[in-house]
């Protein structure tokens, strides 16, 4: 009876022992972080003012994780590729200051906002500051010059006029008039992306009082093959939504599903239906979206 007790009092021992160890290795805390100054009154406003925007970005790895933190991983879980990232950048977080704040100079919708300069779109030009190869790449891709290629390509600029475009009868005749460029910016552009240039500024009130603003055109706008104000082309963000910039996100074919469908590109309709879309299907709850391929 006694050795069975001891047995069953050892047992239990070892296993609130392994738990602790277990408990202690998984719940560790992460490395300290710290948000820099400018990012921190960023959100001590945005926090009532954008309250889904702040939300998004604290669930980023953005958020969790400084670039010289990023730098020191392992090759294969490193998800900076820029070993030159500049040291006013690496020891915090990537914060709203972080981005919305880089080569200014270059950027014509840089403006002054309660005593720090500020830019309103972040470009692949700014994000290749951490992400380098990726900015490359991208720029030498077909995507970056998608609004060039639609425009200027005379089968698409049909297609675009005559699905998008107006019909009206006049005088027993039906006449096809051009979409304006409203219905173009929430079609075809929302995909191609929008030349988004500097008109003027424009005062606001707000409760954290009156702020004065650039207008944008066309803004808007995640278009893969943006024009930017700082003249660079692209949106990272036709794939990384603000702001989370989730890799799983881009990940999905649902993301691409956005853009690639009927009636032009019906990639997503042709792959749903194939087998790949079939193993998709059944199977993607089992794999992982956001490890470093």
């Amino acid at each position: 009876m006694k050795l069975g007790f001891y047995s069953l009092f050892i047992l239990i021992s070892m296993i609130l022992c392994v738990t602790i160890v277990y408990g202690q290795a998984e719940g560790q805390s992460p490395p300290a972080v710290q948000l820099s100054e400018a990012t921190q009154e960023c959100i001590d406003c945005h926090e009532s003012a954008n309250p889904g925007i702040v939300e998004d970005w604290r669930t980023s790895r953005h958020a969790r994780i400084t670039p010289e933190l990023a730098l020191a991983k392992p090759e294969l879980e490193k998800r900076v590729s820029n070993p030159a990232i500049p040291d006013s950048l690496k020891t915090v977080v990537v914060g709203c200051y972080e981005c919305h704040s880089l080569n200014p100079a270059n950027h014509k919708d840089n403006f002054e906002h309660f005593g720090y300069r500020i830019n309103v779109v972040v470009s692949p030009n700014d994000c290749r500051t951490c992400h380098l190869e990726e900015a490359e790449q991208y720029s030498d891709s077909k995507k970056a010059h998608a609004l060039e290629n639609l425009q200027k390509n005379p089968l698409y600029h049909t297609l675009v006029e005559t699905i998008t475009g107006v019909k009206k009868v006049r005088d027993g005749k039906l006449l096809h008039l051009e979409a304006s460029e409203t219905t173009k910016n929430e079609t075809c552009y929302a995909c191609h992306g929008s030349l988004v240039m500097v008109t003027g500024m424009q005062e606001l009130s707000t409760d954290a009082g009156d702020v004065v603003v650039p207008v944008l055109t066309n803004w808007p706008n995640q278009g893969v093959g943006r024009i930017n104000p700082d003249g660079s082309l692209g949106a990272c963000t036709a794939c990384h939504p603000r702001h989370s910039f989730s890799i799983e996100i881009a990940r999905k074919p649902y993301t691409c599903s956005q853009c690639h469908l009927q009636p032009d590109v019906p990639a997503w309709e042709v792959y749903s239906e194939s087998k790949h879309g079939n193993i998709f299907k059944s199977k993607q709850h089992e794999w992982s979206w956001d490890h470093v391929p």
